[in-house]
């Protein structure tokens, strides 16, 4: 009798670490800005029920120093960004599947 109930028992405790099914994604959207004496910073997002998540951050500096990345991700392609930089020193590139631009 105590066999089969510790058996039992082994039984659930599988059963209950096995991980759960994934959940479909659930669609959703934000989107924020904050400034103070040294920059601006913004972000918005949305995401949809297919899992493709879409959104862009910007960056502006004091002196006027700007970037702002637009990015797209989902499940077939994988994360894509595309950023955009008034900032000295940079050239047009595109490694990694992000391309960089220089305004």
């Amino acid at each position: 009798m105590f066999k089969e109930i510790a058996v039992i028992a082994m039984l659930l405790a599988v059963v209950y670490a096995a991980p759960a099914a994934d959940e479909a994604p659930t669609p959703y959207e934000f989107q924020f800005q904050e400034q103070n004496a040294n920059h601006t910073l913004a972000r918005q997002e949305s995401g949809d029920a297919s899992g493709v998540v879409k959104g862009s951050y910007t960056l502006i500096d004091k002196d006027g120093r700007q970037r702002t990345v637009v990015y797209e991700a989902d499940p077939v392609n994988g994360f894509r960004a595309q950023i955009q930089s008034n900032e000295p020193g940079l050239i047009n590139s595109a490694p990694a599947a992000a391309t960089y631009s220089v305004q």
